[in-house]
């Protein structure tokens, strides 16, 4: 058990910092107890721990003091976060309590492309904004002293984790610092050293591992979540489901059944401040209920929830252990319901959440995408426009592939047009660099990420699902095994023994200039 006196010198050794990220709560977890030490003696980290452990403070209080003691100038600190809706409510919690020690912070995604002509101290953004931005001006770079990389275990094995690899590889040549630190932030994880090894070298491992319990409740009907509800007195509701239009018909009958209190949608087709003002009634209304998509999974401020309720399985394990930790933040016991249609999707869910209360995120063997190898060598030519040593750019992805891998990708590149070679240097075509004025190089996410899902013993259509999902998932009632991912189609077979054969394993998706491979480097899949 740590002392008050522990907490008193830690206190006091965030002499500027300690009021605005902690002054009101007036005590620190034990992750932050544990990471702020390592931070302020100027290694890096990697924070594995439950979510709702204060991992972002425990991080970010130290990397503020040590930028106000030391006197960083210029962009000191890139805090990178998977989605623009994580980066604004990022943005919102950290701009007041760093102006506090008059650093400056810029939020910088898809939604907010300018920069200011302001100082800019602290950037938040995307991998994807971040691409854009060293393309355009890495100048801005070269006073860099930290990168905080957080929910790091929703992005490594994708082809967006591979993007960061590379991102930062690239920061590390630009910065001028003497020491470049990189903290990751992660859900806890089986093997949290071999993903840091990913992106530092030299790091101290901080892991947590008292993930709270999961009160795991089944329902048939929303009548019978209400009902329940009303029986333990919970008041906020967070209802999650698969698809905009599902989120539409379950609100519609969650509407009813809740009269008068509110109840709210949100989901990516609606307007930004229209998800806003959902934000702020479940922030301001003691009873509401908000029905959502995957858009309140991770990190957004909508006041403290008493019950989650998955009005339909999530495709992945992933993605049930992101929603269900949404719920019951300042207690000691996650409450959850589950709305099943059939026994199957019950037995299968259990297994799910008997997998999520472990607390710890499946990890497949890693597998690096080369599709990055493609975007990457696009991004660093744009930014190289008086063009690149070709050693120098098939430095950059030795992570992700072999040198004759990646030779065969650049001379592919080269035979479609997008880069030219003169002598050992490799110069952009203006193909290519029409590509990047129009800012298409920068994202490897695939334009369109829902999948058809086809029964390979009938050949017929079983239904549609979005975005990631395990190599086991229900859909229809009915548990399904993927066999084979073709474009936007994923045929299955059913899973032999029905639920209880369900084992999870996030499906490996590919990025969007997979196309762009030489045909004999794309991977059946």
């Amino acid at each position: 058990m740590t002392s008050d006196l522990s907490i008193s010198r830690l206190r006091r050794r965030l002499a500027h910092t300690w009021r605005p990220f902690f002054g009101r709560f007036g005590n620190l977890t034990e992750v932050q107890i544990r990471t702020i030490p390592a931070v302020l003696q100027g290694h890096s980290v990697v924070v594995s721990a439950p979510t709702a452990s204060g991992k972002t403070e425990a991080v970010v209080a130290p990397v503020a003091e040590r930028h106000t003691a030391e006197g960083w100038p210029g962009l000191a600190v890139v805090y990178v976060v998977p989605t623009r809706a994580l980066a604004n409510d990022l943005f919102e919690r950290l701009e007041d309590s760093l102006g506090e020690n008059y650093l400056s912070a810029l939020l910088k995604h898809g939604d907010r492309p300018t920069l200011p002509d302001r100082e800019i101290h602290w950037l938040i953004t995307t991998p994807e904004s971040l691409d854009s931005l060293l393309c355009r001006r890495p100048h801005l770079f070269t006073t860099l002293r930290t990168i905080i990389i957080d929910e790091i275990h929703l992005l490594d094995s994708t082809y967006r984790g591979d993007q960061l690899r590379v991102l930062v590889a690239r920061l590390r040549q630009t910065s001028t610092a003497p020491v470049l630190n990189v903290h990751l932030l992660s859900a806890t994880l089986p093997n949290p050293e071999q993903l840091a090894r990913r992106y530092t070298e030299d790091f101290q491992l901080i892991q947590v591992s008292n993930p709270r319990p999961i009160n795991a409740h089944f329902a048939n009907t929303h009548q019978e979540v209400l009902d329940l509800a009303l029986r333990r007195r919970w008041r906020k509701l967070l209802y999650f489901c698969n698809t905009r239009q599902s989120v539409e018909e379950v609100a519609a009958q969650v509407k009813e059944l809740w009269k008068p209190y509110p109840v709210v949608t949100h989901h990516g087709s609606l307007d930004r401040h229209a998800r806003a003002e959902a934000e702020e009634v479940m922030k301001q209304n003691a009873v509401a209920v908000c029905v959502s998509t995957s858009t309140l999974e991770i990190g957004i401020d909508i006041g403290d929830i008493d019950l989650v309720v998955l009005a339909e399985p999530p495709w992945s394990l992933e993605s049930l252990q992101q929603r269900v930790g949404r719920g019951s933040r300042r207690s000691q016991t996650i409450e959850a319901v589950a709305v099943c249609r059939t026994d199957e999707e019950q037995t299968v869910l259990q297994l799910m959440f008997a997998a999520a209360a472990s607390g710890a995120y499946h990890s497949n063997d890693y597998k690096p995408d080369r599709s990055v190898i493609v975007q990457q060598s696009l991004s660093i030519l744009y930014q190289a426009r008086t063009g690149i040593p070709r050693q120098t750019l098939a430095d950059f992805m030795k992570p992700l592939g072999t040198q004759e891998e990646v030779r065969a990708i650049i001379n592919h590149l080269g035979d479609k047009g997008y880069c030219l070679e003169l002598g050992d240097q490799l110069y952009p075509s203006s193909d290519l660099l029409d590509l990047g004025e129009e800012g298409k190089i920068h994202s490897n996410i695939p334009d369109q990420n829902d999948y058809q899902v086809i029964d390979a013993d009938s050949g017929k259509p079983v239904g549609r699902i979005r975005g990631s999902f395990d190599q086991t998932f229900l859909l229809a009632g009915r548990t399904w095994k993927v066999l084979m991912v073709q474009g936007n189609q994923v045929t299955v077979g059913r899973s032999p023994h029905g639920g209880a054969s369900a084992s999870f394993g996030m499906q490996r998706n590919v990025g969007q200039f997979y196309y762009l491979l030489p045909p004999s480097l794309r991977d059946p899949r």
